[in-house]
């Protein structure tokens, strides 16, 4: 009793400090550019005109859209104090989904994770705004599947349960890139159960219908294609004739350059925790060589690249940096070098889950931490076919990173915190995160006096 009381003691001032911070954070946030249309698109025409106008010339996300119309009009500090406590529930969401919930220690792997996530990249279309479309989206759909792992590990969900996460689902499904990563992490698994004749309840079923209804009424929207088309004129004209392999080439490069080329401390932390489990657990020198490929990579090209294509100019070939506005690294020139980056940045992140099946157990746990990894790059990916590439795409990374987040804490589950190396790596690991928070609140606080 006593062991659990103390537990729920760290539990509770882990969540709390977190949250603090986050709270503190928001404080001298304002509303801005799509917080102010919002806010005031009702004053010229009803909720209902709004929604069939937005349908017909803007996009499909109704929902999102009719919640935002009237949320909107509520004072800034109501959304302040809600979206504080919805990003202090992502540790948790992320702990409950990994069955890691009742560990002080993945509670406190969580937040420290999350502390390093620059959160200003979910801010371009205003505060309000972007953090309902894109963090409360993620956080309904984590809440789905943290019930979901729950009843499939033997704790039925209750009705009211399974009806409350399928009004969540809609509500987080209605963003595409949601939709895409949950559509491709469901319907292959729901598969997996019917071809194995395991049970596939109601709840499992609506979060594998859910959003693949979701991307047909985005598909047969005509508000969207009018703003696709709209957007692609509007930004450069050479849009609708890139190919199919282009497309994907700068979804791709897009997506994986930040990683390997930027100081990214999300990913860095996984990488670490890649290549413990692999030193600690895997026991084997593939799945070793393959975690610290990429991370070597990482700690040269992002971390130290000022210094190193400077010191050594000719690798500078292996870096995404011809890929700007119309033009992509894809040639017909048919040199091999212009193939480089892309091929660089495939071949690390292939690294990456080899290492991941590995340490995760080539079973059904190694390829669903596989494929959470490669669904979560397909909702960045998918910006390579849209001409606003450049202005959403640090929004949509949100996504990728939260599958990268959540696939730390499985790292951390298969190989958790032993002996005196851990307990050193682990605390200096906290102190850090401590700093983050501390500066994430300063952040806020300084801004007020």
């Amino acid at each position: 009793m006593r062991a659990a009381r103390v537990r729920r003691l760290w539990l509770a001032g882990i969540f709390g400090v977190f949250f603090l911070a986050v709270l503190l954070y928001h404080l001298p946030l304002a509303a801005s550019n799509d917080d102010l249309y919002y806010a005031g698109v009702l004053n010229g025409e009803t909720w209902t005109q709004f929604l069939l106008r937005h349908y017909r010339v803007w996009s499909a996300r109704l929902i999102l859209d009719g919640f935002m119309a009237w949320f909107a009009r509520l004072p800034y500090g109501v959304w302040k104090v809600l979206d504080s406590l919805i990003l202090a529930s992502l540790p948790w969401l992320l702990c409950r989904v990994t069955r890691l919930e009742g560990r002080p220690w993945a509670a406190a792997t969580a937040c420290g994770v999350l502390a390093f996530y620059p959160w200003h990249h979910i801010s371009s279309a205003g505060w309000m705004v972007t953090t309902v479309f894109y963090l409360w989206t993620g956080a309904a759909a984590l809440a789905a599947f943290g019930l979901l792992v729950r009843e499939l590990h033997g704790a039925p969900a209750r009705a009211w349960q399974t009806a409350l996460a399928l009004v969540g689902m809609a509500f987080a499904c209605n963003m595409e890139s949601v939709a895409v990563f949950c559509a491709l992490c469901m319907v292959p698994f729901t598969l997996w159960r019917l071809l194995r004749r395991r049970p596939v309840r109601v709840l499992q079923v609506g979060m594998t219908l859910i959003p693949l209804l979701m991307l047909a009424f985005a598909a047969l929207s005509p508000g969207l294609a009018s703003r696709t088309g709209g957007e692609t004129a509007s930004y450069w004209v050479d849009m609708p004739m890139r190919g199919l392999a282009q497309r994907l080439e700068l979804g791709l490069v897009f997506s994986l350059e930040p990683l390997f080329f930027e100081r990214n401390w999300v990913f860095l932390i996984f990488c670490v925790l890649l290549a413990r489990a692999a030193w600690r657990c895997a026991r084997r020198p593939l799945p070793l060589v393959c975690a610290g490929i990429p991370l070597l990579a990482s700690l040269a090209f992002g971390w130290a690249g000022k210094w190193v294509f400077r010191l050594v100019p000719a690798l500078s070939a292996f870096r995404p940096t011809d890929y700007e506005e119309g033009s992509v690294v894809l040639r017909t020139s048919g040199s091999w070098l212009t193939y480089l980056p892309l091929a660089t940045c495939c071949v690390l992140f292939l690294l990456l889950c080899v290492a991941l099946l590995a340490v995760l157990s080539p079973g059904i746990r190694g390829w669903i931490g596989m494929w959470v990894l490669a669904a979560g790059l397909c909702t960045q990916g998918m910006l390579g076919f849209s001409p606003t590439i450049w202005i959403s795409g640090t929004r949509t990374e949100f996504f990728f990173v939260l599958s990268i987040m959540a696939l730390c804490l499985l790292l951390v589950r298969r190989c958790p915190p032993r002996g005196r190396v851990d307990r050193l790596g682990f605390g200096g690991f906290s102190v850090l995160s401590l700093l983050m928070l501390a500066r994430l609140a300063w952040q806020g606080v300084s801004a007020l006096l």
